[in-house]
C-alpha cells in the first residue's frame, strides 16, 4: 500500500512533474513529503522555473509523472521515448484490490457520487477521488487496508495504464475527445484498459449494447427498484441504475442502504441541474452534456422540454443522430450559438418547418431568447464542449445560472 508506493518511488533519483495543474501539485506535495531525498523536475510552459523549451527538461528525469490533460499525440511525443507513469498507475499498481474504477463517456461522476453514498449507508469505509476532483494522492493518508476506494477514471488517466482496478465498471461509450486522440479507435483501446489487466477473480460490469467477451453486460437488466425521482432534486439515467444495481448485487449490500442512497440523491451541479422557476417555467442546466448522446438523454429524461438551448465548441463530432432526434422530437423551440450551434442550425434550418430556430450571438444572449418564447422548460444542453469560448464546463453551466437568475419574474 503506502509503503509499497513510497519504496518503489525511492528507487529514483530524479523524478518529473509533466504537467503542474492539480494531479501535478498533488504528487509535488506527497513528494516533499515522502521523497526529501529526490530531485523534483517541474515541467510545464506556465510554471516560473520554465520557458519555451520547457519540453528538453523531459531529459532531466529518470521518471515522469504525466498530468492526464497533456496528450502526447498532439505534441508528437512518442510515449516509449521517455520512463512515463501518472498517479493513476501507480495507484492501480499498488491499490487495485481496494479499487472501484468508473469510466465511461458519460455519468460517470454521477455513479462514483452514488457508489460512494451506498457503502457509506451500508457503513462501509470509502473515500471518493480521482477524475471528479478529488486527487487520489491527496487521499493516501486516508486509506486503510478496509477503504475502498471508488474512482472516477477519465479515458486521459487510463491511456497507458497496465493494471486495471479489481471492479471495474464502464458506463458507455460515445464518440468524445476527438481534439486529444489520432481517432475514436484510440478513445475507446482507453477506455478498455478499465478492465484489460483483471484476473479472473476480478469483477467488470458494463452496459453497452454491444456484448463483450467478458464481464456483466447490465444493458437490458430490468430495475428491481423503483424510485420517484423530482425537477428539484434530479434526476438518475436508468443505464446508471442498472449498474448500480449490479454492484449492490455483487458486494451483497442491504436493500436499506441502497433506497436510502436514491431517496437521497442530489444531482451534482450541471448535470440535469433545476436552476429556478420563472413565470411558470422550469430552467435545467445541463452543462456537462459534451456530445449530441447526452443532449438527447436530457430531453428524454425530463420530457416536456419545450426550449433547448444548443451550441458550443466544434471538435469533429457527428450531429446527425442529434438532428435526426430533435426534428421527431416535441421540442418546440431550439435556441442555437456558437461554432456548433451555427453548424446544427445550418443542416437543420434545410429540413425543418414545424420548428422555431432561432441562431444567438452567445449564451447570454440565448437565454434572453429563451425567456420571451418558452412556457413549460428551457434545457441547457449544449452537446458541445466549451473550449472555445469558456474554460470548462463547469464555467459555462455557472454563466448559465448566472443569467438564468437575473431574469425578472
Amino acid at each position: 500500500m503506502l509503503k509499497n508506493l513510497v519504496s518503489d518511488l525511492k528507487q529514483y533519483k530524479s523524478i518529473g512533474i509533466f504537467g503542474f495543474g492539480v494531479e501535478g501539485k498533488s504528487f509535488y506535495n506527497f513528494a516533499q513529503k515522502y521523497l526529501p531525498g529526490t530531485e523534483l523536475v517541474i515541467i510545464d510552459k506556465n510554471h516560473p522555473s520554465c520557458d519555451e523549451n520547457y519540453l528538453d527538461k523531459l531529459h532531466e528525469a529518470e521518471l515522469i509523472i504525466k498530468s492526464p490533460g497533456i496528450s502526447l499525440y498532439n505534441l508528437d511525443i512518442d510515449y516509449h521515448s521517455f520512463h512515463f507513469s501518472s498517479t493513476t498507475a501507480l495507484l492501480l499498481k499498488h491499490f487495485k484490490h481496494q479499487i472501484i474504477g468508473v469510466t465511461g463517456t458519460k455519468g460517470k461522476s454521477t455513479l462514483v457520487t452514488l457508489i460512494d453514498s451506498l457503502l457509506k449507508n451500508a457503513e462501509k469505509k470509502s473515500i471518493l477521488c480521482g477524475n471528479i476532483g478529488i486527487p487520489a494522492f491527496d487521499m493516501l493518508e486516508e486509506i486503510s487496508a478496509e477503504t475502498k476506494i471508488v474512482m472516477e477514471l477519465s479515458s486521459h488517466q487510463l491511456l497507458h495504464v497496465t493494471h486495471s482496478p479489481h471492479i471495474a465498471i464502464l458506463t458507455n461509450l460515445f464518440e468524445e475527445h476527438l481534439d486529444y486522440y489520432k481517432d475514436v479507435h484510440q478513445y475507446y483501446e482507453a477506455k478498455f484498459n478499465i478492465y484489460r489487466y483483471q484476473s479472473k477473480k476480478d469483477v467488470f460490469i458494463y452496459n453497452l449494447a454491444q456484448k463483450l467477451d467478458c464481464g456483466y453486460n447490465v444493458y437490458e437488466n430490468e430495475l428491481k427498484y423503483s424510485v420517484d425521482f423530482s425537477l428539484q432534486n434530479g434526476f438518475i439515467h436508468q443505464s446508471t441504475l442498472q449498474i448500480l444495481e449490479k454492484l449492490k448485487e455483487i458486494l451483497a449490500l442491504g436493500d436499506e442502504a441502497y433506497m436510502q442512497t436514491l431517496n437521497t440523491f442530489q444531482t451534482l451541479p450541471h448535470r440535469l441541474e433545476f436552476v429556478k422557476e420563472v413565470k411558470g417555467v422550469s430552467y435545467i442546466n445541463d452543462s456537462i452534456a459534451t456530445i449530441p448522446q447526452a443532449t438527447i438523454e436530457a430531453v428524454k429524461i425530463l420530457k416536456n422540454v419545450d426550449t433547448l438551448i444548443i451550441g458550443g465548441n466544434d471538435r469533429g463530432v457527428h450531429y446527425e443522430v442529434l438532428i435526426d432526434f430533435l426534428l421527431a422530437s416535441d421540442v418546440a423551440n431550439i435556441i442555437l450559438f456558437s461554432d456548433t450551434g451555427k453548424k446544427i442550425y445550418d443542416a437543420l434550418h434545410v429540413k425543418v418547418k414545424q420548428k422555431n430556430l432561432f441562431l444567438q450571438k452567445n449564451l447570454q444572449e440565448s437565454v434572453k431568447k429563451a425567456y420571451n418564447i418558452a412556457r413549460k422548460t428551457v434545457l441547457f444542453s449544449p452537446a458541445a464542449s466549451s473550449f472555445n469560448e469558456y474554460k470548462n464546463f463547469a464555467e459555462r453551466g455557472d454563466e448559465f445560472k448566472r443569467a438564468v437568475k437575473q431574469l425578472k419574474g
